[in-house]
């Protein structure tokens, strides 16, 4: 196993923020690969997608794992605040849940939830996200070139399909698909919200609109991550 030395003191007993946390010591801990399933009550499950950079990690016997990344995968917001006066000079993490019965049923995690259950409307959608996402990856990439200092990924999890039209008649193969999407870079940053419109059809995907909504905030990169802004 390699071996990595963190600068930073340790959050909660089983979580470690996404970036370093800064104290006066230096711990030594040892990257610790792991795959972390998430069971839920009614019998799916999801596997927590790890990036380069937010590797499992232990320490004293104790694995721990970044924190924006466990809470986002759980179905949580994360908010993020530098250390300031008003906040007694200390880093502030906010990790917020919504109550489940207030969450339609088709909630997705673009807006920081998950589904509350599976369903064949659902699964197409999901096969409908996977099969943009190569498109998506391209524009957003070029996009966000003179933004950001990496190229932006592009998670299922945070596309979100807003609207399906049949441009034809009955039958007709020939459709208007509309996404909202929130691009990531690093440790699970996100870096703004864009939506874009497709066609697709039997001649194959064609962007036919696309609108940045929002980002990205500087404040929610920590001082050790700024250098991914531009």
């Amino acid at each position: 196993m390699k071996k990595h030395f963190i600068a930073g003191a340790l959050c909660g007993a089983l979580l470690m923020a996404t970036t370093s946390v800064f104290a006066s010591s230096e711990i030594k801990a040892i990257v610790f690969p792991s795959k972390v399933t998430f069971s839920q009550a009614d019998g799916l499950s999801k596997e927590m997608q790890l990036q380069e950079g937010e590797e499992v990690l232990n320490y004293n016997n104790k694995a721990y794992i970044p924190l924006r990344v466990f809470a986002e995968s759980s179905g949580a917001l994360v908010k993020y605040t530098q250390a300031s006066p008003e906040t007694d000079n200390k880093h502030k993490i906010d990790v917020h849940y919504v109550a489940e019965e207030t969450l339609p049923e088709q909630t997705s995690n673009a807006a920081g939830n998950q589904p509350l259950k599976d369903s064949r409307e659902l699964q197409l959608q999901d096969m409908l996200v996977v099969s943009l996402l190569p498109h998506m990856q391209e524009k957003l990439a070029e996009v966000y070139a003179d933004i950001v200092t990496v190229s932006p990924i592009i998670h299922p999890d945070y596309v979100n399909v807003k609207s399906v039209e049949r441009v034809a008649a009955f039958r007709g193969f020939d459709f208007l698909i509309t996404v909202d999407a929130q691009p990531i870079v690093g440790p699970h940053i996100p870096v703004g919200k864009d939506t874009l419109t497709y066609r697709i059809s039997a001649a194959g995907v064609e962007l036919k609109s696309f609108e940045h909504l929002k980002g990205p905030d500087k404040d929610d990169f920590l001082p050790n991550n700024q250098n991914l802004l531009k």
